[in-house]
């Protein structure tokens, strides 16, 4: 299958990653990170709307799809890669299989309501080995304080929490993949700390806003 966007380092693929995981000869993988499909159905608040919440068809939200759809794929990554990283959402997080560590992403500025009180964390899911191979010193756990850049999709990534978790479970020059791969946020992530990376969008306009994301030049956060 061509590519719909590919440099020295990374590598885009516009189609259905269920389909295309089996069919493509991808490389030897070390670190799979994604942020799969969820939690975005029909806007509830002005923020929500504000922030295009309603950009993301409203099935997607659902166990069925998260069941049927993701977990599958997150499946097939696990043997294809060292480890794989991914936030499930909280409300979703018991559909996926038992992790082998769990993290999360505490956000001290949420803003977020659930039934208890605000939503002011996000789980982070951890399978298979660190492939740097190193365990001591990394964190499971990062606070998140940056807002994400806005892009056209409706739930982008902070690139510099996005980076740390790249840092903790990735060495320079190895394969990462993103089969959920949105806007890019992982790609653009890789591409910064000298990682190769493959990513997969169903949405051909979020494949558009990712190229353009690869076509920036290497940006510092720092």
């Amino acid at each position: 299958m061509k590519p719909y966007y590919e440099d020295d380092l990374v590598t885009i693929y516009h189609g259905d990653c269920l389909e295309l995981l089996p069919e493509l000869a991808l490389p030897a993988i070390d670190l799979v990170l994604t942020d799969p499909p969820y939690g975005i159905g029909e806007p509830k608040s002005e923020v929500n709307k504000a922030r295009n919440k309603n950009a993301y068809a409203s099935h997607i939200d659902t166990p069925d799809f998260i069941s049927s759809v993701v977990v599958p794929v997150i499946e097939m990554c696990r043997t294809m890669a060292t480890g794989v990283v991914l936030t499930p959402g909280a409300v979703n997080m018991m559909l996926y299989p038992q992790p082998d560590s769990l993290g999360c992403f505490y956000q001290p500025a949420s803003i977020g309501m659930a039934p208890w009180g605000n939503a002011d964390s996000q789980p982070i899911l951890y399978y298979g080995k660190n492939p740097t191979r190193k365990n001591m010193g990394k964190r499971l756990s990062h606070t998140v304080t940056e807002a994400p850049e806005k892009n056209g999709h409706p739930c982008v990534k902070p690139i510099g929490a996005w980076k740390k978790i790249m840092v903790n479970c990735s060495l320079e020059g190895h394969m990462v993949l993103d089969p959920f791969m949105g806007s890019g946020t992982t790609l653009r992530a890789a591409k910064d700390l000298g990682r190769k990376a493959i990513g997969i969008e169903i949405d051909e306009a979020y494949c558009e806003i990712a190229a353009k994301r690869m076509g920036q030049g290497v940006l510092d956060f720092g």
